[in-house]
């Protein structure tokens, strides 16, 4: 008699446990924030002085559209940079497309970022020739 009165307290605590880890609000990117991105892209070390920056929200992979975009500063003070202020934690995608003027030749390059923290982030993006 002792053991459904268990069971069902048991199997009840349980249900609880998994609805409240399942409402557990995730970190959502986007604007809205207090995070700064300040991303360098560069090719074999050197930063592209050219180009632009995209971010793709929610997202760890390459996309075929992309949320907000940067063109990289070719002046001082941020000069080979694309800053992207006021952002959320989460998963953000960064892709950049420049020219790099070493090689003559369009470079390209992504990686998945997770701002975790409400600060400023300096990323080094690597960028390689299009093919």
């Amino acid at each position: 008699m002792l053991k459904k009165p268990f069971t069902f307290l048991l199997f009840t605590a349980l249900i609880f446990l998994v609805g409240l880890y399942a409402c557990q609000k995730r970190p959502s990117a986007g604007f809205g924030g207090n995070a700064t991105l300040k991303i360098s892209a560069k090719h074999h070390g050197s930063s592209i002085d050219s180009g632009t920056v995209y971010l793709k929200f929610n997202a760890k992979d390459v996309a075929e559209s992309y949320d907000a975009e940067s063109p990289i500063n070719p002046t001082a003070p941020n000069q080979g940079m694309a800053i992207f202020e006021g952002m959320k934690p989460g998963d953000y995608y960064i892709y950049s497309t420049g020219w790099d003027p070493s090689i003559s030749a369009n470079v390209k390059g992504g990686i998945p970022f997770t701002i975790e923290e409400e600060k400023t982030y300096e990323i080094i993006l690597p960028v390689t020739e299009q093919h």
